[in-house]
């Protein structure tokens, strides 16, 4: 089922309030200002050119507001631009880096990326944390593909869900290397509710950052 997170910008409406703050405190002035000017003592009349310098100050403020809110309004279309873009993601297949899949039908797969040749333990864990399932494993330099049926190490078949991989490695000379875990699925929704852009691929949740390929053109 294809779901998407409705993007909703949120509307800032501190700009609004600020102008309608500064239009207020504006009118006020003014008002002061015309009373101050029309009982002024003839003898010591006040200084014009503070009435000047406080005008500009005024008029220097409304535009920084004015500033703001059309900033805020081009943020706005950026957002939706944004997000425009990314529902094409739905329907493709992509490869992402982590360690954590979907189990489905009894299968799931993880691609590792060795760089070195050895051995490695792999451990699967359940969306809980629990561990499930574990398995020693010689790993080639550069791509492998480690594939479970989801049989646990008890014999039980698990239910689908997410499970997540660690692998610890082993070369020949008794040395650690390091192996990029990366997994593939089809993107059935996006959420953008967070403000960060998460691709969902059935139980799993990918932000797109993480993402190192896709199966087709968007």
């Amino acid at each position: 089922m294809t779901t998407i997170n409705s993007l909703t910008p949120e509307a800032s409406t501190s700009g609004a309030s600020e102008q309608a703050n500064i239009n207020a405190n504006f009118d006020l002035f003014i008002s002061l200002l015309t009373t101050q000017v029309q009982n002024q003592d003839p003898l010591e009349p006040l200084d014009s050119s503070e009435y000047t310098n406080q005008l500009v100050q005024y008029s220097m403020v409304e535009q920084q507001i004015a500033t703001t809110e059309k900033l805020e309004e081009q943020l706005t279309q950026l957002k939706t631009q944004s997000a425009s873009q990314f529902v094409n993601y739905i329907g493709k297949e992509v490869t992402a880096q982590g360690g954590t899949t979907e189990l489905k039908d009894g299968h799931a797969s993880w691609n590792l990326d060795a760089t070195s040749e050895g051995d490695a333990t792999i451990t699967i864990f359940n969306d809980e944390g629990a561990e499930i399932y574990q398995e020693e494993i010689v790993l080639e330099k550069g791509d492998n593909t480690f594939e479970w049926d989801g049989v646990g190490s008890s014999g039980t078949n698990q239910g689908d869900g997410a499970y997540s991989i660690e692998i610890v490695t082993k070369d020949a000379n008794g040395e650690p290397f390091v192996v990029q875990a990366e997994i593939n699925g089809v993107v059935d929704g996006i959420d953008f509710s967070t403000g960060v852009v998460i691709l969902q691929m059935g139980e799993l949740e990918i932000p797109v950052g993480d993402v190192t390929g896709v199966q087709g053109i968007l």
